[in-house]
């Protein structure tokens, strides 16, 4: 089985959770503290419930960071669900991945589920004008 053959599966065995402009939320204090930056700073948060024993969200996890890294102007964290129990009962959380965005801490937007698709066109809404050409580029594919 040649080199390339075990390469998607060395890839997912050692899938970086931190890659992209990702913040790990290791607890209740580091959350409180980036929900108090991104209210001052006036950004969107948006916050990725996971598990490591979730298949869908080791998938979306690549696409999050990719997307944290095109959408800059936002905040991105990542919570583990069986770390921060309280989060998931404050935001009902009831499946893995959850997409949450949230604005001067209040939720504006969900998403559940880890299709890539779906999760691009969450984003659209928060493109800037410089970033037309990724925007269109992801509305295209839902078209087609």
């Amino acid at each position: 089985m040649g080199c390339c053959g075990s390469n998607p599966v060395d890839a997912e065995e050692h899938l970086d959770y931190s890659s992209g402009n990702v913040t790990i939320i290791p607890d209740i204090k580091s959350w409180e503290q980036k929900l108090e930056d991104a209210c001052e700073l006036g950004k969107t948060l948006v916050v990725k419930f996971s598990a490591v024993w979730c298949g869908p969200c080791r998938i979306a996890a690549p696409v999050y960071a990719e997307l944290s890294l095109k959408h800059s102007d936002l905040v991105f964290v990542s919570v583990d669900v069986d770390e921060l129990p309280e989060l998931v009962t404050k935001f009902d959380i009831c499946a893995t991945p959850t997409f949450i965005f949230l604005r001067d801490k209040k939720e504006i937007d969900k998403l559940v589920g880890g299709n890539q698709a779906d999760l691009e066109q969450k984003f659209e809404p928060y493109c800037r004008p410089g970033d037309v050409v990724m925007c269109k580029q992801s509305f295209d594919d839902k078209i087609t």
